[in-house]
């Protein structure tokens, strides 16, 4: 939590410096992950619904031709069934966005990176996450677009919880690499439809119940209270995830939206260790 209040302490005077006014975004979401244990076998699956919460406020100036937002998060998600996912996290975040020539179909380039500070009711997974992304797109006519995204993302696990010896107990302390493609269609006015598929290399962290298959290829096993007395948490390395998504949005107005959003994840592992599920969500978005 120290470094976040320190990076948001250090950005204040350059966003206060910005001439253009506040920027407030909100969010509230109802969440349902049909295998939110990331388990390969279906008797170790487990399912929840939650609600979600986001908050930001953030400033944006003129900055190398383009607009750099500088901005201060805050979000938790509460679960149904599985309390020890409950959630808190506070976070800074900058985007910057450019457009690369004049009119309606010139491209653009953008770049976006976070910082968060996370809390768990459950320890095993508070650290620290980030997140940094490139992107390109361009809009063809008045209806469609679509967009090329690279993304680094960190995430670091606070404490070493491990039980096996030999074996790290940090499965939560993690990295990845996504390459994403998005589609965009205006389907009326008000309505929006974006369709992606995007491929992610690096590590995974799934909980199941202790197998001898898990021991061989873990880097690092921890208990996992989360989703029971029995369950333990792992991390694979060397992953490949290919993620499709498909989201609907109904504007509600100049300043919200109501978004209807899948996702499924298909993710590949080491020693047979695969296992795929599906992300459902409906997101009431604010901003002005």
């Amino acid at each position: 939590m120290r470094t976040v209040l320190t990076l948001l302490l250090a950005a204040w005077p350059l966003a206060a410096a910005a001439a253009s006014p506040w920027i407030v975004a909100a969010e509230g979401a109802l969440v349902y992950d049909d295998n939110l244990s990331n388990a390969q076998r279906e008797s170790d699956v487990t399912e929840d619904h939650a609600a979600a919460l986001r908050a930001a406020l953030g400033r944006s100036f003129a900055v190398a031709g383009g607009d750099l937002l500088v901005r201060g998060e805050a979000r938790g998600a509460r679960y149904g069934s599985y309390s020890g996912l409950d959630r808190y996290g506070l976070g800074l975040a900058a985007g910057w966005r450019r457009k690369l020539g004049l009119g309606l179909t010139a491209p653009w380039v953008a770049a976006d990176a976070s910082l968060f500070q996370n809390d768990y009711r459950e320890d095993l997974r508070d650290g620290r996450s980030a997140l940094a992304s490139a992107a390109l797109g361009k809009r063809f006519g008045a209806r469609f677009d679509a967009s090329l995204e690279l993304a680094y993302d960190r995430r670091w696990q606070s404490d070493d919880l491990g039980t096996v010896p030999g074996i790290p107990g940090r499965p939560f302390d993690l990295r990845g690499r996504t390459l994403a493609l998005r589609l965009g269609a205006a389907l009326s006015e008000p309505l929006l439809l974006s369709l992606g598929v995007a491929t992610r290399s690096g590590d995974v962290a799934s909980s199941t119940r202790r197998s001898q298959q898990i021991f061989r290829q873990s880097a690092a096993i921890a208990n996992d209270p989360a989703f029971g007395p029995d369950y333990i948490a792992y991390k694979l390395t060397g992953a490949r995830t290919t993620i499709y998504t498909a989201d609907l949005s109904w504007a509600l107005g100049a300043n919200a939206s109501l978004d209807a959003a899948w996702t499924n994840n298909r993710t590949s592992a080491p020693g047979g260790l695969d296992y795929d599920g599906n992300v459902y969500s409906l997101t009431l978005v604010y901003r002005d």
